[in-house]
């Protein structure tokens, strides 16, 4: 199978660099699909005649697939792609239209402009397109939960289009990463939690816990939960550094027993600089680190 390299040589005049900017986000955007509960297809205009390939493809694990097909190595053009074409011409995420069918699946479309910023720090100019395609039938008045992943999904999409998301990869950082399922959290500017889903509270009471943690100092729990107080300061600086715009490295923190892994990311759209952040996710382990 042809990889997203190889394709984007073949069809486009896409820098190396550029590349490489899209395989961070394809190995970065499972957290977005699962947040969205949508498909997302990586699309790449192809030189001069109006079409766009898709070069990779991500299933969503929290709802249904819209696609039941591989769409990798798909060209398309014409009015198929009329919304790719507006947010790759335009630099805006698109939303409107109506939904659309694949065989006896409704779905609604989304297309958000990828960015890459420049060396000074500046939006670049847009080298693809992310497909946000959400499959509708099963569609419901969503709760408190989906509602705070939509609502972070939203923050992320608009970080793609401001090429400030993904954040680069740590030194020797894997793309292993806790999962949304595990756990989120969303803390204010202040550092103080607004949401925390069952399984962070869960996490959180595996090591020791048991109040609720909406309007926490999350940063102040880790040290206090921590049964190492330099882990416990440790943990509580990356927290920090996330709430000053930074995406620290993955860590993990050890109490009573237990080990959870915990990433930090940034919520700073471009529309809201306010520091809005997802404490992606907290992914409980036992004492022998092995996952659950």
């Amino acid at each position: 199978m042809s990889t997203l390299r190889d394709l984007a040589e073949e069809h486009t005049r896409l820098r190396p660099v550029d590349i490489d900017h899209l395989h961070r986000i394809a190995g970065d955007w499972q957290l977005l699909s699962d947040l969205s509960f949508a498909d997302l297809l990586l699309w790449v205009p192809v030189d001069g005649d109006g079409t766009f390939l898709c070069v990779a493809q991500v299933r969503p694990t929290t709802a249904p697939t819209a696609y039941l097909d591989d769409q990798v190595g798909r060209i398309v053009g014409g009015p198929e792609v009329a919304h790719l074409e507006v947010a790759h011409r335009q630099g805006r995420i698109w939303r409107e239209g109506d939904p659309v069918w694949y065989g006896d699946v409704p779905a609604r479309h989304e297309a958000i402009p990828v960015r890459l910023r420049t060396a000074d720090g500046e939006a670049g100019e847009v080298v693809a397109v992310v497909g946000r395609d959400t499959n509708l039938s099963t569609a419901r008045t969503p709760s408190q939960l989906e509602l705070n992943y939509l609502t972070t999904a939203d923050d992320l999409a608009q970080m793609i289009a401001d090429g400030t998301f993904p954040p680069p990869r740590h030194p020797g950082e894997t793309t292993s990463a806790p999962r949304v399922g595990d756990g989120l959290v969303r803390l204010d500017a202040n550092g103080k939690v607004t949401y925390a889903s069952p399984n962070a509270q869960s996490a959180y009471r595996r090591l020791g816990y048991a109040s609720h943690l909406v309007g926490e100092d999350l940063a102040a729990l880790h040290r206090r939960l921590a049964g190492d107080p330099l882990e416990g300061t440790d943990a509580a600086n990356g927290i920090l550094a996330a709430l000053r715009g930074e995406a620290p490295p993955r860590r993990e923190i050890d109490a009573r027993g237990a080990t959870m892994l915990t990433r930090a990311l940034p919520l700073m759209p471009a529309a809201c600089r306010s520091a809005r952040w997802c404490w992606s996710a907290t992914s409980p382990r036992y004492a022998a680190g092995t996952g659950p």
